[in-house]
């Protein structure tokens, strides 16, 4: 059963026993209704053949819409007592003489500022889409449903005037705010970072679950901290959050009272808003140990290892000393082949004495010496060939350290991973997480646009 419906029972009174007053009520207003018509022009219906349009024609649907309206709001409220349990200062509109009439008023506030219902009534008066709400919501109307409409798009149960309460709101929302990215910038600065100590540097990953945003894991540096917290955001504009925490304390009020959209006292606080803040953005920080950063290039280890070239040039001063060495045993032989003056026994010395060693020495040595065997000057003149090409090694071998030291990059699994869920919420998702049913949504909306609509609330 709707608000409407429970509340538009008498309570302690018979019906039977009213009907002549009431009758008699209606008598009379009866006769007063019809004197009005008669001296009322705008009171006559609308002349839907007539081409010229003058205007008269616009103002006087708008009147009859009007009246429609406040003969709904009069049956709405008749017979009602009005419950308020925090009285509202008597300069302000009259909160505590108008019990809202739950979701019926509610929707006729929201079709009075349905963008759509306005287009099509303004099709050829475009400045009524803007002076026939105000007129609704901020100068009021006629009747007790007009009246009601203006209470509810002006915040009426605030504690001040609006004009005064809202930029006390602002500046709540404000700090709320910015206490809230605060917040989360110390989170995302609190992570470790060092350019001289890379190895034990905090890995990140964060995913944004409102539009699905990812940012893979990496280093914590600087540059990379800054991207995550410019992600941070507040999806609601100052007049938007403040009509949402109204409505919220106004339907805590409801909820302690039992009752539901009705309008009583409230506060602005920076608690409030505070609330808002926590609701609408908060995040997961998980952290896990012994990771591997993704590059895994963030340790260098350096170790002393034998010097492959020091190594290589040992094992060519070594050879080049025994070709030497060798060769040189080879010349006494040279020498008395070169004695003999007998060609038979200098043929016969050559096959057992000279001729086998020279080709031994070939067989080692010839592929490492750069130069052809030479036997001409009993051998005198290769061996000091020889004799230079040991001389070289020896002094590159010198010259050459016999360690160097090897640089390997790779990560030791030093590093912690904070993993890091940031969740912004839209107004809906806030509203339904606070209960807020179609009513609420609605009055919501009315309080935002008759803020939009108040030009002592603009900037």
């Amino acid at each position: 059963m709707s608000i409407i419906e429970n509340n538009i029972k008498p309570q302690g009174s018979n019906n039977t026993s009213l009907n002549p007053l009431r009758s008699a009520a209606k008598k009379t207003s009866s006769i007063i209704r019809g004197a009005g018509r008669k001296v009322n022009p705008l009171d006559k219906p609308v002349n839907k053949n007539d081409t010229t349009d003058t205007g008269v024609e616009s103002v006087k649907l708008g009147y009859r819409t009007a009246k429609k309206t406040y003969q709904t709001g009069k049956k709405t409220v008749r017979g009602v007592r009005v419950l308020y349990k925090a009285p509202v200062k008597t300069a302000r509109i009259a909160v505590g003489t108008v019990k809202f009439a739950g979701g019926v008023v509610i929707h006729t506030a929201a079709f009075f500022l349905n963008p759509i219902f306005w287009i099509l009534a303004g099709v050829l008066f475009l400045v009524a889409v803007f002076l026939i709400p105000t007129v609704i919501i901020l100068a009021g109307g006629a009747g007790g449903a007009t009246t009601t409409v203006k209470a509810y798009g002006t915040a009426a149960g605030a504690n001040k005037n609006i004009v005064t309460a809202y930029p006390e709101a602002e500046e709540f929302y404000r700090i709320a705010s910015e206490n809230k990215q605060n917040d989360f910038n110390s989170m995302i600065d609190s992570l470790y970072y060092s350019t001289d100590d890379v190895p034990h540097s905090d890995l990140v990953y964060m995913k944004c679950v409102a539009d699905g945003a990812e940012y893979q894991t990496s280093i914590a540096t600087n540059y990379r901290k800054q991207q995550l917290k410019n992600k941070f955001s507040n999806s609601l504009s100052k007049a938007e959050a403040i009509a949402l925490v109204y409505v919220y304390l106004e339907k805590q009020k409801n909820d302690e009272n039992n009752t539901t959209a009705q309008i009583y006292e409230v506060e602005f606080t920076q608690q409030s808003f505070d609330d808002l803040l926590n609701k609408m953005i908060s995040w997961t920080h998980t952290t896990y140990g012994g990771q591997e950063c993704p590059q895994r290039n963030c340790s260098v280890h350096k170790e002393e290892i034998p010097n492959p070239t020091y190594e290589e040039l040992f094992d060519k001063v070594n050879i080049s000393a025994d070709a030497y060495n060798d060769w040189c045993d080879i010349i006494p032989f040279l020498e008395k082949w070169n004695s003999i003056k007998d060609g038979y026994g200098q043929s016969q010395y050559w096959d057992n004495n000279v001729g086998w060693r020279i080709d031994n020495w070939k067989l080692v040595y010839d592929d490492f010496v750069p130069y052809y065997v030479n036997i001409s000057n009993n051998g005198n003149d290769f061996a000091e060939k020889l004799g230079k090409l040991y001389e070289g090694y020896a002094e590159q071998l010198d010259n050459t350290p016999p360690t160097i030291i090897k640089a390997t990059v790779t990560c030791d699994h030093l590093h912690e991973l904070h993993s890091i869920g940031l969740n912004i919420l839209t107004k809906e998702v806030v509203m339904d997480s606070w209960g807020f049913d179609d009513n609420y949504r609605q009055w919501v909306e009315l309080t935002y646009k008759g803020f939009q609509l108040n030009p002592e609330l603009q900037e």
